[in-house]
């Protein structure tokens, strides 16, 4: 495990993969939703996921607003879903 007192570095050990993700790039963002980044684009224009953040030049989105967003997307053809009288104010607010 360690040669002269230092850890060997192996697939399985990682210290950053340990760490939780509190933002995600465009790209990730993409990949973790299964669309690509030219739709993160048009979901952010429609409201379906909350604008980034901007730190420097570098645009993040935060992972608890994207959880909470897509909490409000519209479930598909549940009957169990409740009906609400505000149908079109499901959108994440922009």
């Amino acid at each position: 495990m360690t040669t002269a007192g230092h850890i060997r570095s192996s697939p399985a050990f990682s210290p950053i993969a340990s760490v939780p993700r509190l933002c995600l790039n465009r790209v990730e963002l993409a990949a973790s939703i299964g669309v690509g980044v030219t739709m993160v684009d048009v979901m952010v224009m429609e409201g379906f996921l909350p604008p980034p953040r901007r730190i420097h030049r570098r645009k993040l989105w935060l992972v608890q607003e994207i959880a909470a967003a897509m909490m409000d997307w519209p479930e598909d053809n549940n009957p169990l879903a409740k009906k609400d009288s505000s149908a079109d104010e499901w959108r994440a607010s922009v």
